[in-house]
């Protein structure tokens, strides 16, 4: 396996999981069904409605490392870490209304507190994101 599809898988497991646990903690001091959303299935026609917790976050957690090598892949040619990880973590922040609209069991739609929990959750992602891709680059000049 290629050195940076390796950086890609850890830049999105950390960044996934650190958007996950922002989210759970913000559900559980607010009730805001915001981490309820982000682990949500409803939508995937061969899956059920509901799965165990820890492989719903499993889902979530693979398609953080689909983003975090794509991401990867994108800062080797075009090399701004902050800037291309904020734009996937606000990118992916619109997920929020297609999802919200796919299940009742999540915040509604026009709840735009849940959305601005749900924002700055994914703007962490990003900035996580830009943390390993500024890492990268700075590491890969050095050696040059």
């Amino acid at each position: 396996m290629k050195r940076y599809m390796l950086q890609g898988i850890v830049a999105g497991l950390v960044s996934g999981m650190v958007l996950g646990f922002f989210l759970k903690w913000i559900q559980q001091l607010t009730s805001s069904g915001v981490y309820t959303m982000l682990l949500n299935i409803d939508f995937v026609p061969a899956l059920p409605d509901r799965l165990p917790e820890a492989l719903e976050f499993g889902l979530h957690l693979a398609v953080a490392i689909v983003l975090g090598c794509l991401y990867r892949i994108w800062i080797t040619r075009w090399p701004h870490p902050w800037i291309s990880g904020l734009l996937i973590g606000a990118a992916s922040s619109l997920l929020f209304f297609p999802l919200a609209l796919l299940s009742d069991r999540v915040p509604p739609v026009n709840d735009m507190i849940a959305y601005m929990y749900w924002l700055a959750g994914h703007v962490l992602y990003g900035i996580v994101l830009g943390i390993f891709g500024y890492c990268y680059l700075r590491r890969r000049s050095a050696a040059t």
